[in-house]
């Protein structure tokens, strides 16, 4: 099953999107400069929440993989 968000709350969240950051911000310094092509991915708050539901965080590949399990993808 596939949500689509529009389906059930309207346009509330239409242009919204989180940026997962591929390197944790947890384990790089203060000094490390984000490049925004290189270093961050927009993904959808729930995918988001998701990445993060383990101490370190699924990889957005691995997430894919196991949407595809699930027929999801």
């Amino acid at each position: 099953m596939i949500l689509i968000f529009s389906e059930t709350c309207g346009d509330i969240d239409k242009n919204f999107i989180h940026v997962h950051h591929l390197k944790e911000i947890s384990q790089i310094g203060e000094e490390y400069e984000i490049d925004p092509l290189k270093d961050l991915r927009p993904v959808c708050p729930n995918c988001h929440a998701i990445l993060h539901r383990q101490k370190q965080a699924y990889t957005i590949e691995e997430l894919k993989e196991i949407m595809s399990h699930h027929h999801i993808l």
